[in-house]
């Protein structure tokens, strides 16, 4: 049975939880922007008593725009997964050369012009290596299409569709989310499916995207706190006499 995940909702209320569970999403990713250490722990706070009660899957995520390696490092000893909400070009450079980004959410809200031949969508052929590499997932931010209007609704469709081509050359995973701030902003997978092919996805891409893309994320997750994990396909079996060393969770994958 096929199982749908949507990896950056932006609110904790409970209404939100009980609208994705009718929407037929089977698990979410409460994520918040990572500033203090203590908001952070309020924010997961909040988290572990809604999982209490939950039916669905939840995990935490960290959104973070700054000195994205020392952050990232940092977010990962409380929540599950790293998201870089790509504001800037310089942003987006640094986050596709760090192993710890789990998903970047390029903005297509750039000030800047686009060339005559290729929109200034924030993420260039170097970038996408550097994303394939190192099994950083393309986030497509829908609430950026759904909250924008007119010709700036235009450009921004036009920017993440540059994105998905390159993510489809460079073999880069695509995970669309919702990045909801409030119930009204959440969508269901079969919406979700038909926006993915919209922006140039085949319907294979588009299921996966929010059904499998994001299960191997989640997967990444783990494998990342699992101390019999050392390396991508390199896990111990047996310790014997010895113990598991405290896991280091960057840089190791």
């Amino acid at each position: 049975m096929t199982k749908y995940y949507d990896l950056c909702v932006n609110t904790t209320n409970d209404d939100t939880l009980s609208t994705a569970k009718h929407l037929g999403w089977d698990g979410i990713c409460f994520a918040e922007s990572f500033e203090k250490s203590s908001d952070l722990k309020k924010f997961l706070n909040k988290v572990s008593t809604i999982q209490k009660s939950s039916d669905i899957e939840i995990f935490t995520g960290a959104i973070i725009s700054k000195d994205i390696q020392e952050t990232a490092r940092k977010s990962l000893e409380h929540v599950d997964l790293i998201l870089v909400n790509g504001i800037s070009e310089e942003i987006n450079r640094e986050a596709s050369e760090c192993y710890e980004v789990d998903i970047l959410l390029p903005s297509g809200k750039y000030p800047g012009k686009d060339m005559m031949n290729q929109k200034n969508s924030g993420i260039d052929h170097v970038m996408a290596g550097f994303m394939a590499e190192r099994g950083i997932a393309l986030g497509i931010n829908f609430s950026e299409i759904l909250n924008s209007y007119g010709s700036l609704r235009s450009l921004n469709i036009a920017r993440i569709k540059q994105n998905v081509m390159l993510a489809r050359k460079y073999k880069i995973p695509i995970a669309i989310t919702s990045c909801a701030k409030n119930k009204f902003d959440l969508r269901g997978p079969r919406e979700f499916m038909s926006i993915g092919k919209f922006l140039g996805l085949s319907d294979d891409e588009a299921k996966s995207a929010i059904s499998k893309n994001p299960q191997e994320i989640l997967q990444k997750s783990k494998d990342r706190k699992n101390p019999n994990i050392i390396l991508k396909c390199l896990e111990v079996v047996d310790w014997g006499k010895q113990k598991p060393k405290q896991k280091r969770m960057y840089g190791w994958y």
